[in-house]
């Protein structure tokens, strides 16, 4: 292992990768909680019918952004070419084109977003947003922080954007009431990242024209993360198309609501995938630690999902009446919904990362088919025959699929994993935590207060971490002990 790649010794891999999953959790976990604390005081103020509008940009312009995102970033990091700066100056040029191409993209689908959705606002906020692919792909030289697990130099970079955001967009919100505040505080962010990106890239941003042969290895390595992204452009953007024409702009707010905070659901995921990808590349023909990777992986990343989603099944109702307001009461169910699915098909998420590791993408297309056609073929039936119920159950049972199609891949990757037995141990400590919040409300009864919402809030929070002590102390107790070795966070930090 080369200190090019990684700038530490191969033996210190376990433990770097640790504590790069504490120096992410720790800057994600901020950014991700600034970003959900923007959310709810934006919606507060702006109302139902603002958010819809928001969410349909939303639902256009950042799964296109997804589409621009084909594993360009992992196909650098999998390399091992000789002249590394030459070698990133291709890769950069490949992304830049991509994220120009689906700029022009955006541009083009501007009138039709507001044709097909009926509303003459839509056509300059489109045409605002447009820059986001290529502003995407100048935040390129994370990349070669990414590549040597330099997490916090990575991190450092991509929490400018939400901070930056935060302290535009919520004044500028509160100040005007409008939903242009929820564009121009990205588009701030985002060129403040982009320029503290240029300055401290350890190789020069230019143009440099690769091969055929560069051309090649990058783009097939790409093209099945691309399909992965167009099934999830079709399932966002399909779920608010589809509220909208059933139940005009309030309904795309509910359905963007409920996106917005059960997205949250894949945070410990994608902190945990992001930072193993490069040590999967290191031992990817490695069985017996390629089992122990991912089986940890999961384990730890159901310790925030089961509970957060488990949360909002419980707590859905209370976080409308005491913090949103009553115009949002609609949106409660598809807030539990699709926390549930969220629940569900989390399990397993990071699989597609050993197979990428391989280079090995085409499964997570077949997995992409099975999402969308469960989508198309339960989802929006539901919806439109039963409501917002039938919609729900319908995002269940796709979710169930999904999972399904996952257990073959892990399964015939991974012999001996089983998705059901992580499933069943990382319920067990929600599902006795949430007993005990049931069993409150069944002994307490009549009508709710904030005191007592905060109270079950609490009680919940408790009981899930004791339970998950008590189920998962020698794997809490490794994670300890391996991100202490060696200076813990403050080695990771300097290193």
């Amino acid at each position: 292992m080369s200190e090019e790649r990684l700038a530490f010794p191969r033996d210190e891999l376990r433990k770097r990768t640790v504590r790069g999953a504490i120096v992410n959790a720790l800057f994600l976990g901020g950014a991700e909680a600034l970003v959900l604390l923007q959310g709810l005081i934006v919606t507060a103020i702006l109302g139902p019918s603002d958010i819809g509008l928001y969410g349909i940009i939303t639902a256009t312009a950042m799964t296109i952004v997804q589409l621009r995102r084909v594993g360009i970033d992992e196909a650098f990091v999998r390399q091992a070419e000789e002249q590394q700066e030459e070698e990133f100056q291709r890769a950069f040029t490949i992304e830049l084109g991509i994220g120009v191409l689906f700029s022009v993209v955006l541009l083009i689908l501007a009138p039709v977003v507001a044709v097909a959705y009926g509303d003459d606002r839509l056509l300059p906020l489109m045409i605002a947003v447009a820059y986001l692919p290529t502003g995407f792909a100048l935040q390129a030289p994370t990349w070669i922080f990414f590549r040597r697990m330099d997490f916090v130099r990575v991190r450092v970079l991509q929490a400018l954007i939400p901070v930056v955001t935060f302290c535009v967009a919520v004044p500028l919100a509160a100040a005007t009431g409008s939903v242009w505040s929820l564009v121009i505080g990205p588009a701030v962010g985002n060129a403040v990242a982009v320029l503290a990106g240029f300055a401290i890239s350890p190789y020069r941003l230019r143009v440099r024209i690769p091969d055929r042969a560069t051309r090649s290895r990058y783009l097939s390595f790409s093209w099945p993360i691309f399909a992965a992204s167009a099934a999830l452009l079709l399932v966002q953007q399909g779920q608010v198309f589809a509220f909208d024409a059933d139940g005009g702009l309030a309904a795309a707010g509910y359905i963007t609501l409920a996106w917005t905070l059960t997205r949250y659901a894949d945070r410990a995921d994608q902190i945990i995938a992001t930072t193993i990808y490069p040590a999967i590349v290191v031992v990817q023909d490695q069985a017996g630690t390629l089992r122990e990777i991912f089986v940890k992986s999961n384990r730890v990343a159901l310790m925030w999902v089961t509970p957060f989603c488990a949360g909002l099944i419980l707590f859905a109702p209370d976080l409308v009446e005491f913090v949103l307001g009553g115009d949002w009461e609609p949106a409660v169910i598809l807030i539990q919904g699709l926390a549930g699915a969220a629940a569900i098909q989390q399990l397993g998420y990071n699989w597609f990362s050993f197979y990428r590791a391989r280079g090995e993408p085409r499964p997570q297309a077949v997995e992409s088919v099975a999402m969308v056609a469960t989508f198309l073929g339960l989802a929006i039936p539901g919806l439109l025959l039963w409501g917002f119920d039938g919609f729900v159950w319908g995002r269940v049972a796709s979710a169930v699929v999904v999972v399904g199609v996952r257990a073959l891949y892990v399964r015939r990757l991974l012999p001996g994993v089983s998705l059901l037995a992580l499933a069943a141990r990382g319920a067990a400590p929600v599902l006795a935590a949430s007993a005990l919040v049931l069993a409150v409300r069944l002994v307490v009864g009549g009508d709710r207060s904030l005191g007592q919402a905060a109270a079950e809030v609490a009680l919940f929070l408790a009981a899930t971490a004791i339970f998950t002590w008590l189920a998962e102390r020698p794997l809490l107790r490794e994670v300890v002990t391996q991100a202490r070795a060696g200076g813990g966070l403050r080695a990771a930090v300097a290193g």
